[in-house]
């Protein structure tokens, strides 16, 4: 039997004491499973697929007689998970129903495998289940309404039913260096084991030394912050303790942690002295502990921890320090993150749920010379969705992975690591399989680039789609920042005072990079298409009494901008233009924090309008919407609080993205006493048409003069 040479990768570099030991090829296959081949399930060139039941009745059949992989098939029809790409919320209910209804009448048509994988390699770490059967042709009913298009399947469940088993080989097997099936067991070790260092500490060599795009962004031996954690020899004789660092250099970890809503061991003023003589490590909470394990393993003598580094009860302290934080995590050698754990009690180290048993199948190659074993995941068994776990669901963890240069990650089921070269996860599959939304267009350090020229798959332009005369850098930068603002809107802070202190350090490495004017979570640059924003998280009172009312940042909850396309967003209306952005400092922080007295003076055209709620709204479908008085339509109003608005109610609105596709403007209060000085209070989509006709609600604003207003 011949065996190619073959070379382990970063991500095969898999302990093989810490994995599960799988049961032994069983008897509990049906003639079909058995005959499941890697090749036909794949093809020479990505473009073949393998016939299993001839219907979605042999499936449950089969599955009834006892063939483990036809159940977990007919589970993943089932259960799409949430995250597939190819399935939508609605589904999981719906794939259960359909199932149900399957019988002798409607028993489905044939499903086929394919052996898929996400990147342009075509990753290999899954089977997707297809619907592949053709549509016998009937005749139509007389009398019916609406034919069933699939008369395989009952009429209200007219679905192509799809999903994905998760597929994988242990590293040394030939299924995987052969076969190039990349997915991998999960480990069974917490993350403490041998194993799981001797693999940290090879990645991390791995990015220092081999890593070509860290090493141009590795800063070395640098300045500390302000305090660390001295821990001392790597072999734990002492004790750590705080230190006054007074700027001496060194290589120090920092580590990305949850509150989640408790408050950890800190450092306050009367402390302090207490914390510089000796924090015992019996003394430390969980998660604190387990990262000086880490760092310790990693040779890392400094560790940086923001409750104990910070002095928590001094109000200048805090301000001074948290207007460095981007560079703290910035020049860290390493971040340590605790994705598993709720608050600093959990730790880094999580004992892993057990799995249960996978179905093993047979591997051979093409020529039959060469065999293996290749495993399939239990659909039940739920693997730990990265942009749900408690970690990612907080504010300020966004801009420690954004700014940090390495990340090492502990879940609660796995490790996985993060920089600009590499993402990684111990069970081998590939980076975008949980779905993370961030993740499809920056989540992971190696897809993140704050200079757009060098990157610019990152944001999906085609430049020839945009519009003459468009600023492209400005246009890539400011579309990857309100992306970033929808992403981190969506997570939670302990303190909603931190809502623009915890986006500072990304706002000033863009300050950096671009020269740009940072004001209020907004950039002067990107006005007024900054504007458009819209909360789609709730409607609840202000979070901030000082920033003006054109702010996101003065609200809790998720926001979302005009359209994702940046070539439509920075095409506003010709008549609509920011003429000054004046604005008062209160902290620290200067403009990346609180301001007060901000102004945007825009000129622009505006119009009266009024809240109706029946007759001319047919127009948009919806029982809600902005005309004006004389009766031409606006558009559908997103009103920025919950407070109710009725009929009759007015306000006027401002035109400021009027090109063709969807138009959107904003709905503003007049301040009383004061001509042509405004607050915003809502968000206006304007309908636009190719032929000009009443449902275009530009033609409300045709005959209006621009104008010269302030938003306060």
């Amino acid at each position: 039997m011949v065996f190619r040479n073959r070379i382990i990768m970063e991500h095969d570099r898999l302990p093989s004491s810490s994995v599960t030991v799988l049961p032994p090829y069983g008897s509990s296959l049906c003639q079909l499973c058995r005959s499941i081949s890697l090749t036909e399930m794949r093809g020479p060139n990505l473009d073949r697929m393998q016939p299993h039941q001839p219907s979605l009745l042999a499936l449950k059949e089969s599955a009834t007689d006892g063939c483990q992989l036809c159940g977990f098939i007919l589970k993943a029809l089932a259960n799409p998970r949430q995250f597939d790409s190819f399935t939508t919320g609605d589904r999981s209910l719906a794939g259960h129903m359909a199932l149900d209804s399957v019988s002798e009448q409607y028993p489905g048509r044939q499903i086929s495998l394919v052996a898929w994988g996400a990147g342009d390699k075509g990753w290999l770490d899954r089977i997707r289940i297809i619907t592949t059967g053709e549509i016998p042709e009937v005749e139509e009913v007389q009398g019916s309404e609406s034919p069933a298009c699939d008369p395989t399947m009952h009429p209200n469940y007219q679905l192509a039913l799809s999903g994905s088993i998760d597929l994988f080989a242990f590293p040394e097997d030939p299924a995987a260096w052969h076969g190039d099936i990349k997915g991998r067991p999960l480990p069974r070790s917490a993350g403490d084991s041998d194993g799981d260092f001797e693999l940290a500490k090879q990645w991390l060599s791995d990015c220092t030394f081999s890593h070509s795009p860290c090493q141009k962004k590795a800063v070395g031996e640098t300045r500390l912050p302000t305090r660390v954690l001295d821990l001392g020899p790597s072999d734990g004789s002492e004790e750590p303790y705080l230190l006054e660092t007074h700027g001496i250099p060194g290589r120090y970890i920092t580590l990305s942690h949850t509150w989640g809503g408790e408050v950890p061991l800190t450092t306050t003023s009367s402390t302090i002295t207490e914390r510089k003589q000796c924090i015992p490590l019996a003394l430390l909470p969980k998660t604190f502990h387990d990262a000086v394990i880490v760092s310790r393993k990693m040779n890392i003598r400094y560790l940086w921890i923001d409750s104990l580094c910070i002095i928590q009860d001094s109000k200048l302290d805090w301000e001074k320090e948290s207007a460095l934080m981007g560079d703290v995590y910035g020049r860290s050698y390493l971040t340590i993150a605790a994705r598993g754990a709720t608050n600093a009690d959990i730790g880094c180290f999580i004992s892993r749920p057990e799995e249960p048993p996978p179905c093993r199948l047979d591997y051979r190659s093409l020529d039959g010379c060469i065999e293996g074993q290749m495993y399939v995941r239990d659909p039940s068994f739920q693997l730990e969705r990265i942009d749900k776990s408690p970690l990612d669901q907080r504010g300020w963890v966004l801009q420690e992975r954004a700014l940090s240069l390495r990340i090492l990650y502990y879940g609660s089921q796995q490790l996985y690591w993060e920089c600009a070269s590499a993402t990684i996860r111990q069970d081998g599959k590939f980076r975008d399989v949980d779905g993370d939304d961030l993740r499809s267009y920056s989540g992971f350090k190696e897809d993140w680039d704050f200079e757009p020229k060098s990157n610019p798959k990152f944001h999906g332009v085609d430049v020839d789609e945009l519009p003459a005369g468009l600023q492209i850098d400005l246009a890539q930068y400011m579309g990857q920042w309100h992306l970033l603002v929808e992403e981190y809107t969506r997570r939670q802070l302990t303190f909603v005072s931190d809502k623009l202190p915890a986006i500072a350090g990304i706002a000033k490495k863009y300050q950096q990079l671009t020269g740009y004017t940072y004001a209020a979570g907004l950039w002067k640059e990107d006005l007024p298409s900054g504007l458009l924003w819209f909360r789609s998280g709730g409607r609840d009172a202000p979070i901030s009494t000082h920033l003006p009312t054109w702010s996101w940042a003065r609200f809790s909850g998720k926001v979302d901008f005009l359209s994702p396309s940046i070539g439509l967003l920075h095409a506003p209306d010709d008549s609509c233009k920011v003429t000054d952005l004046s604005y008062d400092t209160t902290d620290n922080l200067r403009n990346y924090g609180e301001l007060s007295n901000a102004r945007i003076q825009i000129e622009g055209r505006v119009v009266g309008t009024i809240l109706v709620e029946d007759g001319p709204t047919a127009l948009y479908e919806t029982s809600l919407a902005l005309f004006t008085k004389a009766g031409a339509a606006v558009g559908t109003p997103s009103f920025d609080e919950k407070e109710p608005r009725q009929e009759g109610f007015e306000c006027f609105c401002l035109l400021i993205h009027g090109r063709l596709g969807s138009g959107a403007g904003l709905i503003l209060e007049q301040v009383k006493g004061s001509k042509n000085v405004y607050r915003r209070i809502g968000y206006v989509g304007i309908p636009t048409t190719s032929m000009p006709d009443a449902r275009d609600g530009r033609i409300a604003f045709s005959d209006v003069d621009p104008e010269v207003i302030s938003i306060i």
